[in-house]
């Protein structure tokens, strides 16, 4: 696996380092997220913001995989920030527009978990569906590849 640089991230305490992380760990949180694209697409037809919610947690549990797989995991503060800074360094340049679209649905998120406001249109919706689960398979072919020795169970 390559050298990530996520200092910056450590010391501000978006990441905490976690050295004793185990492979079990990170199989569970990418099993996690396909059920989550399951419970997202059992809900697009009659809970919005519901399916909105289970395509965000795809994501994040994903991404949380990715760092965990990296040994490390969320902090204390503004964590959810932190992970998606911290896949967006992993991934690279190549997946910009994809950690944009998952920062654009923390947001969302946010407005609906905090304030209850829920302003997504079905089109939108649909498309944030899609590019999770664009993610979470992006991010469970990045574990493959850069751990051919796993023998993975998903």
């Amino acid at each position: 696996m390559k050298k990530i640089d996520l200092q910056d991230l450590i010391r501000d305490g978006q990441l905490q380092t976690e050295p004793g992380i185990g492979w079990d760990q990170v199989e569970r949180l990418i099993k996690r997220s396909f059920e989550d694209l399951k419970s997202a697409e059992r809900n697009l037809p009659f809970d919005e913001p519901g399916a909105m919610d289970f395509s965000y947690k795809a994501m994040f549990h994903s991404a949380n995989a990715l760092i965990r797989a990296y040994g490390f995991r969320p902090g204390a503060v503004r964590q959810h920030q932190g992970v998606i800074l911290a896949v967006e360094r992993i991934l690279g340049d190549e997946f910009k527009m994809l950690i944009l679209k998952f920062d654009r649905l923390r947001k969302r998120r946010n407005q609906f978990e905090y304030q209850g406001l829920f302003e997504m249109g079905g089109e939108e919706l649909r498309d944030s569906f899609q590019q999770a689960n664009r993610f979470v398979t992006t991010i469970r072919d990045h574990l493959i590849k850069s751990n051919p020795q796993r023998l993975f169970d998903w």
